[in-house]
């Protein structure tokens, strides 16, 4: 299908297994991503497990008294700057795409990519972490995550932040 001089539709078959906070899979001819944020604190008894696994007679505790819980200061000073650019043709040639997993603040970029500003910040407690794989068993585990902060995961992340994009047209 045709859709202008400056982007082109293709056939493609994408194929995402798992995304993990604050990423992206962009595909496009002219992708602009500007200031992107996340910021996340988790306590997480028991992780997760893969399938067809056998969890039996566990004891888990986490203990997470915090005083102050994640402060976070993102103060950012964002300047965006575009300059225009003649029309180019963009042209992508694959079949497919297949992206198993992705862990946090990771990116798949396809195209004319143009990123400033992408931020993550993460604070995780977890008593017991993840079982990956299939057929896994676990018995009478003992899982003890004892965190007992005054403060916990302090993010101070005030940053100038530029970033010049093109302007196709």
């Amino acid at each position: 299908m045709e859709v202008g001089p400056a982007l082109r539709l293709w056939p493609i078959q994408l194929h995402v297994g798992s995304v993990e906070r604050s990423s992206a899979v962009i595909v496009g001819g002219c992708n602009v991503v500007y200031g992107l944020s996340s910021h996340e604190k988790s306590n997480v008894g028991f992780g997760d497990i893969g399938s067809q696994s056998f969890v039996s007679q566990n004891r888990v505790l986490l203990y997470d008294p915090d005083g102050i819980d994640m402060p976070v200061d993102d103060r950012d000073t964002h300047v965006l700057q575009t300059r225009q650019q003649a029309p180019t043709d963009t042209h992508i040639h694959f079949q497919g795409l297949a992206v198993n997993s992705m862990q946090q603040n990771a990116g798949v970029f396809v195209g004319d990519a143009q990123m400033t500003g992408w931020d993550q910040h993460q604070k995780s407690n977890k008593a017991s972490g993840d079982i990956g794989g299939d057929h896994n068993v676990e018995i009478a585990g003992v899982h003890v995550n004892y965190d007992a902060d005054a403060m916990d995961g302090i993010f101070l992340d005030s940053d100038y932040k530029a970033g010049t994009f093109v302007r196709q047209g």
